[in-house]
């Protein structure tokens, strides 16, 4: 069994520019400058254009610290980041200098006052360089007060020799995910999330066997939209490591892997999405050390949507034989599928959806129970309308939190889709096949999803009026 500590820090071939094309749509990679090239990043987080990341580059020209296999230690670093992927010069995060041993991931607050990181329990480096077990990691945290950065404490999360780590803050600061390999859990490491409760972080809860596997699942990372994405080795995937998502919605759903060239058969890890979940960050070993990636899909959104349909498979049928039941005595009867029978000149059935079926049209003489004619066999195709379909209320409330799901209908063997959407509010495009949004302004909206696969792409919409 991987300890999450081993998992984490040890490290665990692509060009420095890989651009994937499908249907309008265009998913570049790229490599970012700030990597050491002997060294590993991972762990990227980003506030207010400051990316922080985790390292173990050399950190200090006149004292160096090494772990018991004589490697630098990992430490936080910052360095500015622009919207395109570019970073600035990297120095020390100042609210870790202090910290003698290995620091780990960290997340921060929306409003940037809250920090918790990962820490080792005991940081005493005496005491580390005589100890042969494996670092005990835990959550810490730091309030800011000004410019400055207040003393860690430790969180409370139970005893024991496990260590909890890769810390993750919901949106509202009321829920915090992490990785332990703390006993009870599905394998190696698990991902587990502890909610405030009056000011105090409750008791973690395991995420369940639809997140937890028998493999590592490490690096979650919660973003706006209520997608909880993570790391996994366990849910199979590309190879090695790979990202995935899932929404909760009652239950964690089936976790998505996120697309090539984002996975690949190496490890790709330790994401982070930003708002619009057209552009990320994330740690791959494709190319012999952990470095740090940006991803970015491009695309020619939706130019030609149809309006979403629902599709009915709710007819009512007509008997065309020529006979007159005004003026004969003649039982129609009619023959389903299902084994449904309905009798009469018109009847009305409902198929149980798409598909081919047979409908036999009996002409009956009511008295002798004789046939009067050869029955009619009739073939029936019913397909669905090519469309991307998604429900949505026509009118909803100002603030109301809105789910859609998104699914391609009428279409055959597509393979991997992806899915993008636009609210037609001036904001720019979000990913993903489920996807939580608030309208804050009353009005009338389009709301469009363009799904996009290797060889084709369909957009569709729903107009939605907000009171």
């Amino acid at each position: 069994m991987k300890s999450c500590l081993k998992y984490i820090f040890t490290t665990v071939s692509a060009a420095f520019l890989t651009v994937v094309c499908t249907q309008g749509q265009e998913l570049t990679v790229r490599k970012l400058k700030l990597n050491d090239p002997i060294t590993n990043e991972m762990a990227p987080f980003v506030h207010d254009s400051t990316l922080y990341f985790i390292s173990n580059r050399k950190s200090n020209l006149v004292k160096n610290v090494f772990d018991q296999e004589d490697r630098f230690l990992y430490k936080l670093y910052k360095a500015h980041i622009d919207k395109d992927g570019n970073t600035g010069r990297t120095t020390l995060f100042e609210a870790t200098t202090g910290q003698e041993l290995t620091v780990g991931p960290m997340t921060m607050s929306t409003d940037g006052v809250t920090l918790i990181a990962t820490l080792n329990k005991k940081n005493e480096l005496k005491l580390q360089r005589r100890n042969r077990e494996p670092n005990q990691l835990w959550l810490f945290q730091s309030q800011k007060a000004g410019s400055n950065w207040q003393e860690f404490r430790e969180l409370s999360f139970g005893y024991g020799s496990y260590s909890v780590t890769h810390p993750s803050l919901s949106t509202d600061g009321t829920m915090l995910f992490f990785c332990s390999d703390m006993p009870g859990g599905y394998g190696g490491t698990d991902i587990y999330v502890s909610r405030k409760v009056e000011g105090r972080w409750d008791t973690p809860e395991n995420l369940g066997p639809a997140i937890n596997t028998a493999g590592n699942e490490v690096f979650p990372f919660w973003h706006s939209s209520g997608k909880l994405y993570f790391s996994s080795d366990g849910h199979g995937g590309m190879g090695g490591t790979d990202i995935f998502y899932s929404i909760y919605d009652g239950k964690w759903n089936t976790p998505v892997a996120l697309a090539e060239p984002v996975n690949t058969p190496y490890d790709d890890f330790s994401c982070f999405i930003f708002t619009d979940e057209s552009r990320g960050l994330f740690a791959s070993n494709r190319d012999g050390s952990d470095d740090l990636y940006q991803f970015e899909y491009k695309i020619a959104f939706c130019e030609d949507p149809s309006e979403v349909t629902e599709d009915y498979y709710c007819f009512t049928l007509y008997e065309t034989s020529g006979f007159d039941p005004d003026t004969m005595q003649i039982r129609f009867i009619w023959e389903f599928n299902d084994g449904t029978i309905l009798e009469g000149s018109e009847v009305d059935y409902c198929f149980p959806g798409p598909g081919q079926y047979e409908v036999i049209l009996n002409v009956v003489d009511p008295v002798t129970g004789e046939e009067l004619k050869a029955a009619d066999r009739n073939k029936i195709l019913l397909e669905m309308t090519k469309q991307v379909y998604f429900q949505a209320p026509e009118r909803i409330k100002q603030g109301e939190e809105i789910l859609f799901d998104a699914s391609l209908n009428g279409y055959q063997d597509t393979g991997d889709i992806q899915y993008f959407w636009n609210f037609g509010t001036g904001e720019e495009q979000q990913m993903g096949k489920t996807i939580r949004h608030t309208f804050r302004k009353k009005g009338i909206y389009m709301v469009k999803c363009e799904a996009y696969w290797r060889d084709g792409r369909h957009c569709s919409y729903r107009n939605i009026v907000v009171e």
